[in-house]
């Protein structure tokens, strides 16, 4: 049933985007629309197809089969879109991409160390084809479209989450829990989180800080400005409501993170002006908030307690396993299984004093640990997670240089969610696995590779140009127009 009412939910969005445009629906409307459905459908935890399961019960943050995923449909359709309206006029695939993903795979499907080789299959299958997808919607779509799509498409995503969220728990309407996923779990009476269409309020709370970013990001570049401050107001109320402290936490961060670097990005990240005009403000701002109007949500200090001792008791298995096989790692997605097969080096009573509250063993060898970065070097090993962590500081470090050099607002918008992306990343994934997960990541590594494509940051437009373009344009056709006047 829950399956059936996410198409149902997606045909009544494709009717209602294709009315609402009448006879003026042109090509580019209807890519605009295609990809408005796309990123509708990420938002669904259930819409997804298992075709085949992995050679163990435990899963990883990726789970044990191997699925299909929306973007698998989407990817059909631009193929017949290269084909068909581009003639396979298509840019080159950078090679060198190419060869890395390729060590990486070959790295940890050869790890002697891995337990879970189908379990690495699945996560490396799921990122080559996911690679694939992200080449070829930039070679069927413009930025302009493409950001003009997912706005739409989040649009109708923060509507659907934020009266979900209204009914579950605010008005108390528990039944709306599992109406789009049958296996939805909420947390216990002591603190209620809204679900919406995520299995967890962990889950939508991460979501909802990656399109929050997005919001923020069109707000910032005055793209439909009402519209997007209403957005990111609905998705700061989503978050709130899903009780997730550490998605809240990387919200509010990661836009203090894009004031700093955006608003205030022709000062130097340390200077005067960027301190005192914008990190103390917001920060002040930011304390305010969480020592006011929210909180009530760090109050539970049991729950507090409790959590943060069943975090440092999966990070002491984390560390286990690095201590174990600290270079290569154990493989991609098989740390769960690793730490079940040797769960007899693991001796949790003499390391917390704690077993009072639960049976450790029960969470700890079904959940992965809660930590993205701790798994990615438990995982990798030093020799896969560097690489990781100079990616991440070089992506922040480049972000000032990408839009300096981009005249493009789409462009921007992206730009912007990206690096809102990876400080969400860098501020939630020190508590949560949430966003390794497949649901999420396709919507958080679309904002960071599209914002990557060279391709899309050279277009530019003319009705979005920067200031400083249209001062340049206006001198050149006034120098033009003295040259051609006569004698």
């Amino acid at each position: 049933m829950d399956r059936a009412l996410i198409f149902v939910t997606l045909g009544f969005a494709l009717v209602f985007f294709i009315a609402r445009e009448g006879t003026r629906l042109s090509r580019e409307r209807l890519y605009e629309i295609i990809i408005a459905i796309y990123t509708f459908s990420c938002c669904f935890a259930r819409l997804f197809l298992p075709v085949l399961k992995g050679d163990a019960d435990s899963t990883g943050s990726f789970g044990n089969s191997l699925s299909i995923w929306p973007f698998y449909a989407l990817a059909l359709l631009l193929v017949w879109i290269v084909a068909r309206e581009k003639q396979w006029r298509i840019r080159r695939p950078n090679i060198w991409l190419f060869f890395l993903f390729s060590a990486y795979a070959c790295y940890a499907l050869l790890n002697p160390y891995n337990l879970s080789r189908r379990g690495t299959l699945i996560e490396v299958f799921y990122f080559l084809s996911f690679a694939v997808f992200i080449y070829l919607f930039t070679n069927s779509f413009s930025v302009k479209t493409a950001v003009r799509g997912i706005y739409m498409g989040l649009a109708a995503t923060v509507i659907l989450h934020f009266i979900l969220s209204i009914c579950y728990p605010v008005l108390g309407m528990e039944g709306v829990i599992k109406i789009f996923d049958k296996d939805a779990a909420t947390r216990s009476d002591d603190r209620i989180g809204a679900v919406a269409t995520m299995s967890h309020p962990n889950v939508l709370g991460t979501y909802a800080s990656y399109y929050f970013v997005f919001f923020a990001g069109a707000f910032l570049t005055a793209y439909k400005r009402h519209e997007s401050a209403i957005l990111t107001g609905m998705s700061f109320v989503i978050i709130i409501l899903s009780a997730s402290r550490s998605a809240l936490l990387a919200a509010v961060l990661a836009v203090l993170g894009i004031i700093v670097f955006y608003v205030y990005r022709r000062y130097k990240l340390l200077s005067f002006q960027s301190i005192l005009k914008g990190i103390i403000p917001l920060g002040l701002l930011i304390a305010l908030l969480l020592t006011g109007p929210l909180s009530f949500l760090f109050s539970d200090v049991d729950n507090l307690d409790e959590m943060t001792t069943s975090r440092l008791m999966h990070y002491y298995c984390g560390y286990e396993i690095f201590q174990d096989h600290p270079l290569v790692g154990v493989g991609l997605n098989a740390h769960l299984v690793y730490l079940v097969e040797n769960s007899s080096a693991v001796i949790f009573e003499q390391v917390f004093d704690m077993t009072d509250l639960y049976q450790p063993e029960e969470f700890m060898f079904t959940n992965p640990i809660h930590n993205i970065w701790i798994i990615l070097i438990a995982e990798l090993g030093l020799i896969g997670f560097l690489p990781i962590l100079a990616f991440i500081i070089w992506y922040i470090a480049t972000f000032k240089r990408r839009t300096r050099l981009s005249q493009n607002r789409y462009y921007n918008i992206l730009n912007i969610a990206g690096l809102g992306v990876v400080f969400c990343w860098l501020v939630q994934g020190n508590s949560d696995w949430a966003p390794l997960t497949p649901q999420v990541l396709n919507l958080s590594l679309m904002f960071v590779a599209l914002s990557l494509s060279t391709h899309y940051a050279a277009e530019e437009h003319p009705e979005f140009e920067s200031v400083e373009a249209g001062k340049r344009r206006l001198m050149n056709e006034a120098e033009q127009n003295e040259e051609n006047q006569p004698e």
